[in-house]
């Protein structure tokens, strides 16, 4: 088997905007590289600042490079016929496909990911990072944040991994064509959904469904069902009847969509133990009061709670910024043990403290904008996805091309498909909103 390894540094930016600046592919076949292609390359745009500095590549250092044009044959016949390989390669993947469709070419490659590759070989670790690979397996980066040196460290990981795989998980779970061809009934209805965003159901012979699933890449998503073999895939194979999929194109909805629907039918094989999306829990108190005196944060185990967000990290810069606005005490705000977690998360910014407390509809405020309509991308080159909102609750969803349909709220509210707004939808909303996923239409 023929693998590509591959690594790339980006401009940074907004999501779905950001352009290649460095890349590395190595050939690797039988352990050995056989083939390499390392280049910087000029983005026609600006770098940010934070990438130059983590990666020391300056606008000046890519003035000359090639543009990706220039290079997108060589990549394209270096790592035809392989196996397209990173380390969390979901990142890595999506750039490549979007630089080659600024000019019309569909980029498609077998894929392998090193992150779960190395959960399967390594379970005790607590983190899967190239720093952490690093150091775990006394392996050296000559150029970290580096195209050609991550992409090294990859190649000796994989190579490692490889001798180590005595239980075939390669062949069984991650890139294996054969055993899912010969097990999967819906092999042709997926067969165009690669790196497509939406949910699926497995429905038994009664038409129930038995399993919901909601993925950024369906293709490879349903077909892992029918790959894996440990005793859950293969009941579930046995019973599956007929596949539907529900091509969304947006990860927000197609997030919320899955949590309500789940939720709601609860399908025998959804594993009620899988952590959803969003893990982490922000409770305020005192409970069912309006206002907000002190919260408190938690993974979400049992209990809902009033925020959703991601992890710590992106919860306790929520905080900082509610509380920087609206100058209330981090030392009587939060409790002693949260204190410690915010102080380490989030920058050290100071602010003359005022208040003691704000009310709990002003806290949901900054969750994101309380009236307007929210743009992401839909599921075609050029559609675009629109979320309705108004008084700070989510209305729903639907479909329009910017340039011939123009914005009329009104007919967008028509056409909508409604949504429950619920507290892990707005969750859902101001994560891909932070992000930059989603953005306010000017209307």
């Amino acid at each position: 088997m023929r693998f590509s390894v591959i690594d790339i540094e980006c401009t940074g930016g907004k999501w779905g905007a950001e352009k290649i600046i460095d890349v590395a592919v190595f050939v690797m076949e039988d352990g050995e590289i056989v083939d390499q292609f390392i280049s910087l390359v000029n983005p026609q745009m600006a770098i940010d600042p934070y990438v130059t500095k983590l990666t020391g590549i300056t606008n000046k250092l890519v003035r000359t490079a090639p543009k990706f044009y220039e290079l997108a044959k060589r990549l394209v016949k270096i790592t035809k016929g392989t196996t397209f390989v990173a380390h969390n390669i979901g990142f890595d993947y999506r750039i490549f496909q979007q630089e080659f469709e600024q000019f019309g070419f569909d980029f498609h490659r077998a894929t392998l990911d090193t992150i779960p590759y190395c959960e399967r070989i390594f379970p005790e670790w607590e983190n899967y990072g190239l720093k952490t690979v690093a150091k775990e397996l006394g392996l050296v980066n000559s150029a970290r944040h580096r195209a050609e040196g991550d992409a090294r460290l990859t190649v000796d990981l994989l190579r490692i991994l490889l001798q180590k795989d005595r239980h075939s998980y390669l062949d069984k779970v991650f890139v294996s064509k054969l055993a899912s061809e010969q097990r999967n009934p819906f092999k042709e209805q997926v067969k165009n959904l690669q790196n497509k965003v939406g949910i699926y159901y497995i429905y038994n012979e009664v038409g129930e469904p038995i399993y919901i699933g909601s993925s950024k890449d369906l293709q490879n998503s349903v077909n892992r069902h029918f790959v894996a073999d440990n005793k859950l895939a293969l009941a579930l194979q046995a019973d599956a009847h007929r596949l539907e999929v529900e091509y969304i194109g947006n990860e927000a909805i197609a997030q919320i969509q899955y949590k309500q629907t789940v939720d709601a039918q609860r399908p025998m094989y959804n594993n009620a133990k899988k952590r959803d999306f969003l893990n982490f829990g922000l409770f305020t108190e005192p409970k069912k009061s309006t206002m907000v005196e002190y919260v408190r944060v938690y993974p979400i185990r049992y209990k809902a709670p009033q925020f959703y967000f991601e992890g710590p990290k992106a919860l306790y810069e929520f905080l900082q910024r509610v509380m920087m606005n609206e100058a209330l005490d981090p030392f009587t705000f939060l409790l002693d043990k949260d204190r410690e977690y915010y102080f380490k998360h989030t920058k050290n910014l100071q602010w003359k403290a005022r208040a003691r407390e704000l009310p709990i509809s002003r806290l949901r405020e900054y969750m994101f904008p309380q009236e307007g309509t929210l743009v992401g991308p839909g599921r075609k080159d050029n559609e675009k996805c629109a979320i309705l909102i108004e008084g700070g609750r989510i209305l729903g969803y639907t479909y329009f091309y910017l340039a011939t349909d123009g914005v009329n709220k009104s007919q967008l509210k028509k056409r909508m498909v409604g949504i429950e707004h619920d507290t892990y939808a707005v969750g859902i909303i101001h994560h891909f909103y932070s992000k930059g996923y989603l953005k306010l239409l000017e209307e």
